[in-house]
């Protein structure tokens, strides 16, 4: 079984966040924030992937976003509580970062199994979180 949590005070505990959204019509969004401590108060960078994710494994599907989309948005923010709120407004502005199901892992090695696992529902909102105190 799966471990996941609900967040209910900040996000900034996390070094990276791979976020997740299963459309209606079964499409999934992916989208990434991570801290690169940028500046002018903009310290995390979000990744917003306005194409679906292609079938097959996560990261492989990633991969292929990165490598032939030309729909990829890049966002300052100052957290990640920002950047998941901003993820959510694409896709379900009915939805708040504190309604995503957050699944820890350690690493992105770790993405593709949990996310063959994990079995998301239409209309939800789920965040792979990654570092600091997320798997221990």
């Amino acid at each position: 079984m799966i471990e996941t949590f609900r967040v209910k005070t900040s996000l900034d505990e996390f070094e990276r966040i791979v976020l997740l959204y299963k459309a209606q019509d079964g499409k999934t969004f992916i989208g990434h924030s991570f801290y690169y401590g940028g500046r002018d108060g903009s310290e995390y960078l979000l990744f917003l992937y306005k194409d679906p994710l292609p079938q097959g494994g996560l990261l492989e599907g990633w991969n292929e976003l990165d490598e032939t989309s030309y729909h990829i948005t890049i966002v300052g923010v100052h957290d990640h509580r920002i950047a998941v709120e901003d993820f959510l407004v694409c896709h379900n502005p009915e939805l708040t970062w504190e309604d995503v199901v957050y699944v820890p892992v350690h690493d992105f090695t770790e993405v593709d199994s949990v996310y063959k696992e994990l079995n998301p529902q239409p209309g939800r909102a789920y965040a792979f979180v990654i570092g600091k105190s997320a798997a221990e």
